[in-house]
C-alpha cells in the first residue's frame, strides 16, 4: 500500500464539511431568500430547477476540465471560486432574470466539485486504504449542524441574515478547497491508465429489471420537488420559528443517515424492488399527510419518512445496480440512474412552482402521483435480472452516509 499524502483523509473530510455548509443553508433557506426578493412561486420553481438542468449540461465540460487540470484540487478550487463569484452579485442585483442566471450558474458550478472530489476520495480508497464512508459522513454531519445553526440565526436576526449566511457558505466551501490534498503524479497516472473504457447506455439498459428500477427511482425522487422548493415557506406560514425549521430539515438528514447505517443488514433481507416499493408507499403517506401536519411533532414524524422516501429508494437503486450490472459498468449505470432522477426532479420542480402558486399546501399531495406511478412501474413484469460478471456478495458499493 502506497503511503498517503499528509492528512489525506481528514482534508477530504474537511472539504465535504465545507461543501455541505452550502447545502445546509441553501436547501432550507434559498427558496425563502428568493421569496423575499419578490419572486413568485412560479419563478422560484424555475430558479430551483435551472441549476439541476444546467448541471447536467455543465457536467461533461467540468469532468473534462478536471481530467486535464494539473491536479484535481486545482479543478475543485476553480469550480468553488466560480460558484462564490457568481453568487455574490446575485445578492446585489434586482429582477428575476439576473437572479435566475447568477444563482443558477453559481449553484451548478459549485456542484461540479462533487465528481472531482469523489474521484479524489476514491483514489484514497483504492490506493491508500481509506474508508469512503468515514470521509463522506462529515458532509451529512455538517448539513445537520448548519441547518440547525442557520435556523437559529434566521430566527434571531430575520431576513437580513440570509444573504450574508449564503455568501458565507459559498466562501467556506471555496476556502476548504484550498486545503485539499494533491494526488502524487504517479498515482494519478496509474488511476487514469486503469480507468475502464466508456460503456454505452444501450448495453446497460438492456436489462428490463434495471429499467424498472431507474424509472421508479426517478418518479419517487421527483415527488420531493414541492417540498424542496416550498417546505420552508410552508413551515413559516404555519408560524414555526427559524430554529424549529432548522430542526425539521436536520431531522430528515438524521433519518437518512440512520437508514444508511442499517441498510447493509436490510439489503440482505429484501429485494431492491421491495425496498423501492417501501419508499413509494412512504411517499404516498408523507405527501398526503403533509398539509395536515400543522404542529412541530407531527411535522417531525413525517420528516422521519425521509429515511424511506429518499434513503431506502437510493439504497434499493444501488443494490439493483450491484445485482444487475457488471462491475466494470457500475459507474455508467449510476450515472444513467442519477441523470434520470435529476431530470425528473428538475421537471417536477418546474411544475411545482405553478402548483404551489395556485394550490398552496394542497400542492404537496399532488406529488403522490409520482409515487403511485412508481408503484405501477414496480408491478410490471421485469423478467429475470441479469447476473453481473464480477459483482459478487461484496459487489454492493458502500452507501454514502
Amino acid at each position: 500500500m502506497v503511503a498517503a499524502p499528509r492528512h489525506f483523509g481528514p482534508r477530504i473530510s474537511l472539504f465535504y464539511t465545507g461543501f455541505f455548509v452550502v447545502g445546509g443553508l441553501m436547501t432550507p433557506f434559498f427558496p425563502v431568500w428568493l421569496n423575499l426578493r419578490g419572486l413568485t412561486p412560479e419563478q422560484i420553481g424555475v430558479c430551483l430547477a435551472f441549476p439541476l438542468a444546467a448541471r447536467l449540461l455543465f457536467m461533461p465540460l467540468g469532468s473534462a476540465f478536471a481530467d486535464r487540470a494539473p491536479n484535481r484540487r486545482f479543478a475543485v478550487i476553480i469550480f468553488a471560486l466560480l460558484g462564490l463569484l457568481f453568487f455574490i452579485p446575485a445578492t446585489l442585483v434586482g429582477g428575476y432574470w439576473p437572479i435566475l442566471v447568477l444563482t443558477g450558474v453559481a449553484t451548478a458550478t459549485l456542484g461540479l466539485t462533487m465528481p472531482a472530489i469523489d474521484a479524489l476520495a476514491l483514489t484514497g480508497v483504492r490506493r491508500f486504504g481509506l474508508d469512503y464512508g468515514k470521509m463522506r459522513v462529515w458532509g451529512s454531519i455538517s448539513f445537520i449542524v448548519i441547518s440547525l445553526a442557520g435556523g437559529v440565526i434566521f430566527g434571531h436576526f430575520g431576513p437580513a441574515s440570509l444573504s450574508p449566511m449564503l455568501i458565507g457558505g459559498y466562501a467556506i466551501a471555496a476556502l476548504s478547497a484550498f486545503l485539499l490534498p494533491v494526488t502524487p503524479p504517479e498515482i494519478r497516472a496509474a488511476d487514469d491508465a486503469a480507468r475502464p473504457e466508456a460503456v454505452s447506455a444501450r448495453s446497460i439498459l438492456m436489462s428490463r429489471s434495471f429499467l424498472v428500477v431507474i424509472a421508479s427511482t426517478a418518479l419517487i425522487t421527483a415527488t420531493h420537488a414541492v417540498f424542496y422548493s416550498f417546505g420552508t415557506i410552508h413551515w413559516e406560514k404555519l408560524g414555526f420559528s427559524g430554529g424549529e425549521i432548522g430542526l425539521l430539515w436536520a431531522s430528515g438528514v438524521v433519518a437518512e443517515i440512520g437508514m444508511f447505517a442499517i441498510s447493509g443488514r436490510a439489503l440482505r433481507k429484501v429485494t431492491p424492488e421491495r425496498l423501492i416499493l417501501l419508499g413509494a408507499i412512504a411517499a404516498i403517506v408523507r405527501w398526503s399527510l403533509f398539509p395536515l401536519a400543522t404542529d412541530l411533532w407531527s411535522s417531525l414524524a413525517l420528516q422521519m419518512l425521509h429515511a424511506l422516501t429518499f434513503a431506502a429508494v437510493y439504497a434499493g437503486m444501488q443494490l439493483a445496480i450491484a445485482r444487475d450490472v457488471p462491475e466494470e459498468k457500475t459507474a455508467s449505470a449510476q450515472g444513467i440512474s442519477q441523470t434520470t432522477s435529476g431530470l425528473a426532479l428538475a421537471l417536477a420542480t418546474l411544475l411545482g412552482g405553478p402548483l404551489y402558486g395556485h394550490l398552496g399546501a394542497a400542492a404537496f399531495p399532488v406529488m403522490t402521483i409520482g409515487a403511485v406511478l412508481a408503484v405501477v412501474v414496480l408491478m410490471l413484469p421485469k423478467g429475470a435480472p441479469r447476473q453481473p460478471h464480477s459483482a459478487g456478495e461484496g459487489g454492493l458499493t458502500r452507501l454514502p452516509s
